[in-house]
């Protein structure tokens, strides 16, 4: 996965609203702003194709479940939180997968989301960067593993051997994710994936 991190680290140079420092990182405005895509509410999205988001064909835009798309102004956090992340996995598909599909003619967003389920043949490749791309974007390692450091002494006096409990990531995991504008799973895969509080 060195090329996603090698494009997180790119973007991140590139725009302010993607440094470390300006967690929870607004994917939404990055990508309707900074980006010019649209944002175009669909009926039914997870229900005809099971997906809450979709790249357009020709990359200018995404779309969202209408109802996702409501909840871009408000809606319940951990909603928000959903959002922001599938906004950033559709991204993902923007700044690496753009040349997937170009071979291809899509008449249709269902000519085009019944490609979507092979990607050419590269559906598992594509999926674990994109998951990884999304993840790393908006939990940046660096950031996360300052708040490990934070959180590591001072559990390390209370409770030796600390990093052994599950419970204990659980919770630190539920603690630190509103930082990130993401839920406690993203943080608990990030602590895995980056090797910062592995799962015992």
């Amino acid at each position: 996965m060195d090329h996603v991190w090698r494009e997180i680290d790119e973007l991140r140079a590139e725009f302010e609203l993607l440094k470390e420092d300006r967690t929870p990182i607004d994917v939404l405005t990055f990508f309707e702003v900074d980006l010019g895509l649209d944002a175009i509410p669909f009926d039914d999205l997870v229900a005809k194709y099971r997906v809450e988001a979709a790249i357009k064909v020709d990359f200018s835009g995404i779309y969202l479940d209408a109802e996702q798309y409501a909840l871009m102004e408000k809606g319940p956090e951990w909603k928000l939180n959903r959002l922001r992340f599938t906004v950033a996995y559709e991204l993902a598909h923007y700044f690496l997968h753009r040349d997937l599909p170009q071979a291809a003619n899509f008449a249709s967003l269902p000519d085009f989301a019944k490609w979507t389920e092979s990607y050419g043949g590269r559906k598992y490749t594509a999926e674990q960067e994109a998951n990884e791309f999304a993840g790393r974007l908006l939990v940046p390692e660096t950031r996360l593993g300052d708040l490990f450091d934070e959180f590591a002494g001072p559990a390390e006096k209370l409770v030796p051997n600390f990093v052994e409990s599950g419970e204990l990531r659980d919770k630190f995991s539920q603690t630190v994710a509103p930082r990130f504008g993401v839920n406690a799973p993203v943080i608990a895969i990030r602590l895995d994936r980056d090797g910062i509080w592995p799962a015992a």
